[in-house]
């Protein structure tokens, strides 16, 4: 028995299927697909969270629909069973067991051919969904439909059986097809899949029935399910448990996995961000749980980062299992370090969601993590000594300077850190400051960990010069020197310096947050970004009693980052609570002694907002990239990286302070950027079928 978390470490069985522990990765949707199957780098990914007495038990989500293969891996197919088998294979070597949640996804119709426009997406009425500025409608699914949507259950259970999976979760939740024909929101037929509860349970029971067999007996079979459609018109707790408890009656599963929240309705709830209390989903789950009866009940309960909250769920009997998916993503020992007493070593997700908001800019992984997606060439055991030990500088003590500092040093390097403020952390440091981010200063404090653990010397309330990194006489330099917002409102809607920018009224972020300003009266913030630092920053002013009024080029008070990454509504809840006025579609021209002149930026349109107390200009930001073109040619191997490289998203700065570090010492390896920059991708970064 476990000393300190003895039922998380404890076994169970699901069905025919025995766990060695009660913590899992749930599914979630992941980009590492190849053809219809598992890649090498999903089963790297997998295979990482489950070695050497990590999570007993993998879920991986799968569309049971061929069309759908693009979004995620898709067992239908009769060729997909080879890449299959050599995940399930990975991931019973490394000691764990792996289940495939099967479902058909509203989001994900597919093509009819490569290029081609959508096609349908099938539902039980004919509806429409909305999200990131499309619509997609659904068609009413003939019995025909129907019929074949079931065999494609049957068809994709026969093959994960085949491939030597050991369990099959149906996913009747997030408004995936089971879900709609469940509910008496998106069900409105009038046949025998429609009206009564037993009507619209139809097709989830005959789903079950037709998997079971499929399975056969040495497989797990259970459903996830929706506690609560949080929605008017919905089913809620009382109808969830009816259900939950006529299925078990009848002895469909051997376990259930509980959650809340549809698609695209509730993004906000199915991936908590972290404006969210932690644990939302577990009222629901206590509401809904004893219907299950004997039945094992797994739930992820809503951000689970510390897994004394996942024994104490257990012990109270909320439920069996507790699962994450973010939370391994940004630390995949998770439950190793649990299990031996490390805790400290793991990171803490900070639910930025940039595993969801990367997909803005075509882009997948964790912002703490840029080793998450890349497990296979970046994962733990992949920090072998350098071909030469090198002397490092690193200058910069943000994300991409503390990830820098830390694998070089993992690879056996001499690394020394200079920040110039007297606290780490960069820009994350200074948007934990703002209301409701403060969690992500737990990314830092492990980043600080780490370094002191590994040696690294580091010199705060240093801003180093090219003589005093010269003076060190360094093999390689890393500079991550970040950037700061425009002091003259340059922005990317009018890259010019903004007459009246320099009055004395006229702040920048930096100045609220690092330097304490609070402009109050009639404030404008102008916003060029639609980042956590525009609306953070007026929040803040907003919560001070300033009379706040936030301007942005843009439609909504956040970018499209911050929408894919299920935050915008909380940030535009936040804004209304700290009475912010949000004006959309307009821009500044210039900067009177108390006026404002605005255009509209579609028609042009010109006037003016009188009255205007203070201006913080949130409008862009411009690389401090100095020292890294200072010195050039001085030392063998520079590499700017982060915003001093170029203004991006957060998760670029740690991405490329790993990927330059690793660099470092390699006989043949890049010296600058630029030789980076061009120089062909070796072969083995791109992901093959997993069992090539």
């Amino acid at each position: 028995m476990h000393a300190k978390y003895p039922k998380v470490f404890s076994p169970i069985r699901l069905g025919p299927v025995e766990l060695a522990n009660r913590y899992y990765f749930s599914p979630h949707g992941v980009p590492l697909t190849v053809g219809y199957g598992p890649s090498n780098d999903l089963v790297a990914y997998c295979t990482e969270r489950v070695r050497d007495g990590g999570c007993g038990l993998v879920i991986l989500s799968c569309t049971v629909h061929e069309r759908g293969r693009h979004a995620q891996p898709c067992p239908y197919p009769r060729q997909s069973v080879g890449a299959f088998r050599a995940l399930a294979d990975a991931v019973h070597a490394a000691g764990g067991k792996i289940f495939a949640q099967l479902w058909y996804n509203w989001n994900a119709p597919g093509q009819w051919q490569p290029l081609a426009p959508p096609a349908p997406t099938l539902a039980p009425s004919s509806a429409q969904f909305a999200f990131g500025g499309r619509s997609v409608g659904t068609r009413t699914a003939t019995r025909e439909d129907i019929r074949f949507m079931n065999e494609a259950h049957r068809q994709s259970a026969r093959h994960l059986q085949q491939a030597g999976f050991d369990g099959i979760e149906i996913h009747a939740s997030h408004s995936g097809i089971l879900e709609q024909f469940l509910s008496p929101y998106f069900n409105r037929r009038d046949d025998e899949y429609g009206g009564s509860l037993e009507n619209r349970m139809r097709l989830l029971v005959e789903t079950l029935e037709t998997t079971r067999q499929a399975a056969g007996k040495g497989m797990a079979v259970g459903m996830r399910f929706n506690c609560d459609e949080l929605v008017q018109g919905g089913y809620h707790t009382a109808e969830a448990y009816e259900v939950l408890q006529k299925i078990c009656a009848r002895a469909l599963i051997d376990f259930v996995d509980l959650d809340i929240a549809m698609e695209p309705l509730q993004l906000n709830y199915g991936m908590p961000a972290v404006f969210m209390e932690e644990h939302v989903y577990r009222p629901y789950v206590e509401k809904v749980r004893g219907a299950a009866g004997d039945v094992p009940v797994l739930s992820v309960l809503g951000r689970v980062t510390r897994m004394a909250d996942a024994e104490a769920a257990i012990a109270a009997g909320v439920c069996d299992l507790v699962g994450s998916a973010r939370e391994l993503i940004a630390e995949p020992q998770f439950v190793r370090h649990a299990r031996n007493g490390n805790e400290a070593l793991g990171r803490t997700c900070i639910a930025c969601n940039w595993c969801l908001g990367g997909m803005a800019d075509g882009a997948f992984g964790c912002s703490i993590n840029p080793a998450s997606y890349r497990e296979r060439t970046w994962g733990v055991n992949t920090f072998t000594p350098a071909s030469r030990r090198s002397k490092v500088v690193v200058i910069g003590g943000g994300p991409g300077g503390l990830e820098a500092a830390r694998v070089a040093a993992l690879r056996g390097h001499e690394v020394t850190l200079f920040e110039a403020r007297a606290v780490l952390g960069g820009g994350l440091e200074l948007w934990a400051r703002l209301p409701g981010r403060e969690f992500y200063r737990h990314a830092i404090e492990w980043w600080e960990r780490e370094l002191a653990r590994l040696g690294v010397e580091i010199q705060k309330s240093k801003a180093a010069t090219a003589k005093d990194v010269l003076a060190l006489s360094p093999d390689a330099v890393v500079v991550a020197t970040g950037a700061r917002f425009s002091r003259t409102g340059r922005t990317g809607i009018a890259d010019r310096d903004m007459p009246g920018a320099g009055k004395r009224h006229v702040f920048c972020p930096e100045d609220i947050l690092q330097e304490g300003a609070r402009p109050s009266g009639k404030v404008v913030v102008l916003d060029g970004e639609g980042t956590h630092a525009s609306a953070g920053v007026a929040e803040l002013l907003g919560r001070s009693g300033a009379e706040v009024t936030l301007i942005s080029s843009d439609f909504a008070p956040y970018s499209a980052r911050i929408l894919f990454a299920f935050e915008g509504e909380a940030v535009a809840k936040r804004l209304a609570e700290a009475r912010v006025t949000f004006r959309p579609a307009t821009w500044a021209s210039s900067i009177g002694d108390r006026d404002l002149k605005l255009f509209d930026v579609n028609s042009g349109l010109e006037s003016t907002m009188d009255g205007v107390d203070a201006i913080v200009l949130a409008t862009g930001r411009l690389s401090v990239d100095g020292l890294g073109r200072d010195l050039e040619g001085k030392v063998e191997q520079v590499f700017t990286i982060g915003d001093a490289l170029a203004v991006r998203p957060l998760a670029t700065a740690a991405f490329e302070g790993q990927k330059f570090a690793r660099l470092i010492g390699e006989p043949g390896a890049p010296k600058s950027v630029s030789q980076a920059y061009f120089t062909s991708d070796h072969p083995s970064v791109y992901p093959v079928p997993a069992d090539a």
